[in-house]
């Protein structure tokens, strides 16, 4: 039986120039990230060697707010796409689902955005 979990981060907010218009590359924008991660399940549980096992969410977190000062993003395609090549990097993630929305782009819509998705080939 195989086993897997889940680790995830909820609407992370972030002020980050973003936008493929001339205004974007000027004014911050706040922008909303969520994460879902699919990692084997630990053999050992999750008592046991919690940094070796278990996926750190605020280590993510973390790198997530360094990517978003690091200067203007046209696509948030391509802001979520290396935010999974991030989350990939940790080989403990078998998968990646990244949603980045704008904010504050149209008034009668709560958000606009796109998911990224993906996997790590495994090599069986």
């Amino acid at each position: 039986m195989s086993k897997i979990y889940l680790v995830k981060i909820r609407r992370l907010l972030v002020d980050m120039f973003i936008g493929v218009h001339e205004h974007e590359r000027h004014s911050k924008q706040r922008v909303a990230i969520d994460v879902e991660l699919e990692l084997d399940y630990p053999a050992e549980g999750f008592s046991k060697a919690i940094y070796k096992n278990v996926g750190c969410y605020e280590t993510l977190v973390d790198k997530i707010k360094t990517l978003s000062k690091e200067g203007h993003v046209v696509l948030v395609e391509t802001f979520a796409d290396k935010i999974a090549d991030i989350a990939l990097d940790d080989e403990r993630v078998t998968s990646a689902a990244i949603h980045v929305e704008k904010l504050d782009i149209f008034s009668d819509c709560e958000a606009v955005g796109a998911t990224i998705k993906k996997s790590r080939n495994k090599i069986s």
